[in-house]
């Protein structure tokens, strides 16, 4: 069933990504919600510790990470939360529907599912490590430069507030 719905989800996700409409790419002048989506629960966690001691509770942080074991937090999905036919179930219904500043994907590799919830969320615009994988779907990516992901999301932001610094 697992690998149904994956080739299901597949299927609408290159549907999403022939009819994705331009985006137009706004940095706000200060950051009030971020969102995350991450591959694994340690990424998930480096992450929104990160934020936190960057920016404290100042910033909103709405995440969702892949857990295809038995998830066991609130921010944990899984293959169960499509259907047959790859659709996300209304577990999904705030992550998708609330504009975000933008969206931190501290993962290389997205499965289909994370990149169907990247498609499908309308924040500004989503910022993560490059990939060729990675590439249709975030608007911002830099090269990981060591395996420490702290450094790497810190390289990130700060490139991020040297454009908005910019603009």
């Amino acid at each position: 069933m697992k690998w149904l719905k994956e080739i299901a989800v597949q299927k609408r996700l290159n549907n999403r990504l022939l009819h994705q409409n331009l985006k137009q790419l706004h940095i706000p002048d200060e950051f009030r919600h971020i969102g995350i989506l991450a591959n694994s629960a340690e990424d998930f966690r480096i992450t929104k510790e990160f934020i936190r001691n960057k920016w404290g509770y100042k910033i909103r942080i709405t995440g969702l990470y892949f857990d295809d074991k038995e998830p066991d937090s609130i921010e944990a999905f899984s293959h169960k939360h499509f259907n047959i036919i790859g659709q996300p179930s209304h577990y999904f219904n705030e992550f998708c529907s609330e504009k975000m500043d933008f969206i931190l994907v501290p993962s290389l590799k997205l499965n289909p599912y994370l990149r169907y919830l990247l498609l499908a969320n309308n924040s500004g615009f989503n910022i993560g490590f490059y990939s060729k994988e990675n590439r249709p779907f975030l608007d911002l990516m830099l090269e990981i430069e060591e395996k420490n992901l702290e450094y790497n999301i810190e390289n990130l932001i700060n490139y991020l507030n040297k454009i908005k610094a910019a603009c």
